[in-house]
């Protein structure tokens, strides 16, 4: 039952279990998906605590919606999800996006100066971290991010490097994502998703349709 689980419990069990530097083929544990789901948390702490379980499947549907500025956090999530998959420039794709709309451009658009609407932009922002991005919060270095893409594409590819490094840096790298999304978005239940959703660009809408996706718990999506 979902009453015997919260957030804090959820994310004690799952931390010290996530294991990213390899592609998982399935939830670490599944009877968790639909316990998850039924706390009905913002849809960006959901995707979170699906992904510490290892249950991308259920993280995509989530973060799919959330695509765009001022989305920052799905966006995030969105690039690590491919990291985890083995679509690393997809990966680095998103985490140029992030980086853009992060500090107030259009992603891809920075080279051309456009710039995001002010409001979009405020939207990107953190009550909780009025001096600090989600890109800087997450990353103390801005090659951090990158860095953790290379090393785990290293690691697939050419089986170099320390697999017990880079669990444990994903595993903090979620930690401090999850960290901001509760001081941005609170830690009560969203029981109606949509008001996370944000509206794609034409160019991620002809993405989405390849995109895997199925429904998880009794709220609107």
């Amino acid at each position: 039952m979902s009453d015997s689980h919260n957030l804090s419990s959820l994310t004690r069990k799952l931390i010290t279990s996530t294991r990213l530097a390899s592609p998982p083929h399935h939830a670490t544990f599944p009877d968790l998906t639909a316990i998850i789901a039924d706390l009905q948390l913002h849809p960006t702490i959901e995707a979170i605590l699906h992904m510490l379980n290892s249950d991308l499947t259920s993280a995509h549907f989530l973060v799919r919606h959330m695509q765009a500025p001022p989305a920052v956090e799905g966006m995030l999530l969105h690039g690590i999800l491919h990291r985890a998959e083995g679509d690393f420039n997809n990966a680095r794709a998103w985490f140029g996006d992030v980086r853009d709309a992060c500090d107030g451009f259009k992603p891809k658009k920075r080279d051309e100066g456009e710039k995001l609407e002010d409001d979009v932009f405020e939207k990107t922002k953190s009550p909780k971290q009025s001096n600090e991005t989600l890109f800087s919060y997450v990353y103390e270095d801005e090659g951090d991010a990158n860095a953790l893409i290379d090393d785990v594409e290293a690691f697939r590819k050419q089986k170099k490097g320390d697999k017990e490094g880079l669990e444990e840096r994903g595993r903090r790298e979620l930690e401090k994502v999850l960290e901001w999304c509760k001081g941005k978005f609170g830690e009560e239940p969203w029981k109606d998703a949509t008001k996370a959703w944000v509206k794609n660009s034409e160019e991620i809408s002809k993405i989405s349709g390849d995109m895997v996706s199925g429904g998880k718990g009794h709220r609107e999506f």
